[in-house]
């Protein structure tokens, strides 16, 4: 499937020629299957699903609608949503109802549409990384400590191939070229893995996708969200301060010298405007020291 868009194309069994106007039919599909009513606008197409606001039960909701594409999805990613809503304690829009079906046309392809409470306040920052300080008050940084904490509370087997230890070992020596201090030493638990400035709301905090998260170093979210704040240092100590009960742990600083070499790897292909690859090596530096 050659699944094309403005931006370019997609290679799947069959051709897709506008990719949107797919994703709109299972959005509306769904709509049916579940009740619900579309919204005129606020629609959100992106590569992995599409979103809505929706009337359902009477009440303002999100519909996020995702086509299972086996070639470039992982599947643990796929049903990370519908996974979350077992774990208490974590500051994240609520799951109402959720159904998978399967898509005929032009092929048949797996469909899972979940229906969450609205969220209506804006992400903490459009940019992966942070470079200008966004509203944060100290409940703020509570509620992202207290999430942290009961997702690590939260025992599963989810796994991603990058998360673990000898991925991490091959990682580390690649980037560093130097061991790892021996006081360093990792221990692992439930962490969510795509932990970013543009997956999180303020003022008040919701991590508004919980598709990554599963097994990984313990203080992974942690240590990611730390790092990529460092192009605002006033942010970045206010994280530090609220989570140096993992950064600062043996394992915590592990976790921030994988976080750091993911990073740095990703920079290699994305712009860095705020210079975040040069202080991230200056971190580093100090951690291996």
């Amino acid at each position: 499937m050659l699944i094309s868009r403005k931006s370019g194309a997609r290679w799947l069994p069959v051709r897709i020629e506008d990719f949107e106007e797919w994703q709109a039919g299972l959005l509306e599909e769904s709509a049916k299957r579940l009740g619900g009513v579309l919204a005129l606008d606020g629609r959100v197409h992106r590569w992995g699903f599409v979103g809505s606001p929706v009337l359902f039960r009477n009440e303002p909701a999100w519909l996020r609608v995702s086509p299972f594409l086996e070639h470039e999805m992982n599947r643990s990613a796929w049903r990370g949503t519908v996974a979350a809503a077992a774990i208490r304690g974590v500051s994240k829009p609520s799951l109402l109802h959720w159904v998978e079906w399967h898509a005929d046309a032009p092929m048949p392809v797996p469909v899972s549409a979940e229906v969450l409470t609205l969220v209506t306040e804006p992400v903490a920052s459009r940019e992966r990384f942070l470079r200008t300080a966004p509203d944060l008050s100290a409940n703020w940084f509570g509620d992202l400590s207290a999430s942290l904490a009961a997702l690590r509370a939260y025992r599963t087997d989810r796994r991603f191939p990058v998360h673990e230890a000898e991925e991490y070992g091959h990682l580390l020596s690649a980037t560093y070229r130097r061991p790892v201090p021996a006081s360093h030493v990792p221990a692992f638990g439930t962490e969510h893995i795509d932990l970013t400035w543009g997956n999180i709301t303020a003022p008040h905090f919701q991590i508004i996708d919980m598709e990554h998260w599963g097994m990984a170093v313990t203080g992974y979210g942690a240590a990611y969200l730390y790092l990529t704040a460092l192009g605002v240092p006033a942010v970045a100590a206010q994280v530090h301060a609220a989570l140096a009960d993992v950064l600062d742990t043996p394992t915590g600083m592990y976790a921030q010298l994988v976080a750091a070499a993911l990073i740095l790897r990703n920079l290699t292909r994305l712009p860095d405007p705020g210079g975040l690859a040069d202080r991230l090596h200056r971190h580093t530096d100090t951690l291996l020291t």
